[in-house]
């Protein structure tokens, strides 16, 4: 039997993304399936409300965000508020409690996939009265 384990899923957990008000943010399972990039684009397909995210590689007229050197605590959180509110006008979500999803990595195109439509883990630690690192994020 051939297998390719990966030792620390189960203590590092699942690759969430948080939408929040202030922005978006990645935790640090996320921010290692997107390789730690410097910069990173995010994309938006309308129709099948889904994010994408994937490292920046010098595509033209495409805005980057700053990726790597904003970690803290293990978070890295983007400001976007503009999209947050367009997507809350598109999707009836409200974001002022912070929702977070599970992305999924797809290794062929290098793009970490977060369907909007899908069921969110609303309150994080940061509803809950939790202490995590999470809670400066959310």
């Amino acid at each position: 039997m051939n297998f390719n384990f990966n030792w620390s899923a189960v203590s590092g957990g699942a690759p969430y993304v948080t939408f929040s008000t202030l922005g978006i943010s990645f935790n640090s399972v996320s921010i290692s399936r997107l390789g730690n990039p410097e910069k990173i684009i995010v994309g938006f397909d309308e129709e099948q409300c889904v994010i994408g995210v994937k490292a920046y590689s010098g595509e033209p007229d495409i805005k980057a965000y700053d990726f790597s050197s904003r970690v803290r605590q293990g978070w890295i959180r983007i400001g976007c508020k503009d999209f947050i509110k367009y997507l809350q006008s598109l999707t009836g979500l409200d974001f002022s409690a912070s929702k977070r999803y599970i992305g999924e990595y797809d290794a062929e195109s290098g793009i970490l996939v977060v369907s909007i439509r899908g069921e969110s883990e609303s309150g994080g630690a940061a509803e809950k009265g939790g202490t995590s690192d999470e809670k400066e994020f959310e």
